[in-house]
């Protein structure tokens, strides 16, 4: 049994995962500016598994919630599914965009760091979607993700850019959801990585500019100055979207630290 704790908390998720629609299904090819960076997420993940016969493989999702990102997996690479969070809310949502999506999976309501023995040591890929930031212990983290992969299996790692302008922004916007994350910028998640043991294969930040600021704020509590505050986020996000259609016309603009939205690696065990 692990002590690595969630900064976030049970009751943080189960909350927001109540309070959010189920998100739309990831949409790569249609050209449309608010499906932009589904477009680059989209070369992202071919490169990562470039050479690889991902069909049949075994997938996890580690902190799925409301994740859209497993059935788009399943349905281009073929990947056979499966889900783990220890949310229970998180879980039916997961069981709804499966079914929404129509592809089989399994769900399994456990705490990554205290799972079944027989999990461990299963998956040719494993993936985690915005979790690693919400624990102090980064590479212990890790480590605890890399157990479920077989020998030789991919851990695929995203996160948000938390020590860039979105993050600083969070700060002062939503000072407590800034609190529950650990700010991590591309060379301290490829250390953690190392540290853990694993072998890195691919690291990148993700989108040359994001403003993904959530003004929920903890456990449902609504956070001052929230219609002034949606304002100036929702400018800003007009902003970026201006720059995503100058990139889908004429080329993707390198991603670096200040403004890039998130990071996204994948390590080798």
């Amino acid at each position: 049994m692990t002590s690595i704790k969630d900064k976030a908390g049970e009751e943080y998720w189960s909350t927001v995962w109540k309070n959010s629609p189920l998100p739309p299904p990831v949409k790569f090819n249609t050209g449309k500016i608010n499906d932009y960076p589904d477009k680059v997420l989209h070369k992202i993940f071919v490169k990562i598994f470039a050479g690889m016969n991902t069909r049949g493989m075994k997938l996890l999702e580690i902190g799925c919630g409301n994740s859209v990102l497993i059935t788009y997996l399943a349905q281009q690479f073929g990947f056979e599914v499966t889900r783990l969070d220890y949310s229970e809310k998180g879980c039916q949502q997961s069981r709804l965009i499966l079914e929404r999506e129509k592809v089989k999976g399994n769900i399994i309501c456990q705490d990554a760091f205290n799972p079944s023995p027989d999990l461990l040591n299963q998956f040719d890929v494993v993936c985690s979607f915005g979790v690693v930031e919400h624990f102090s212990d980064t590479s212990g983290t890790i480590k605890a993700f890399s157990n479920f992969l077989k020998p030789g299996g991919l851990l695929v790692t995203s996160l948000p850019n938390m020590s860039s302008v979105t993050g600083n922004l969070h700060k002062y916007l939503n000072r407590p959801v800034y609190d529950i994350h650990v700010p991590l910028d591309k060379n301290q998640i490829e250390t953690a990585i190392e540290k853990a043991g694993l072998k890195l294969k691919f690291s990148s930040y993700f989108l040359a500019i994001s403003f993904a600021i959530t003004l929920e704020g903890l456990n449902g509590e609504k956070i001052k100055n929230y219609s002034l505050k949606r304002f100036f986020i929702k400018t800003l996000r007009y902003g970026s979207k201006l720059i995503w259609m100058v990139e889908n016309k004429l080329g993707t603009i390198p991603p670096g630290k200040i403004f890039s939205g998130g990071i996204i690696t994948s390590a080798q065990k």
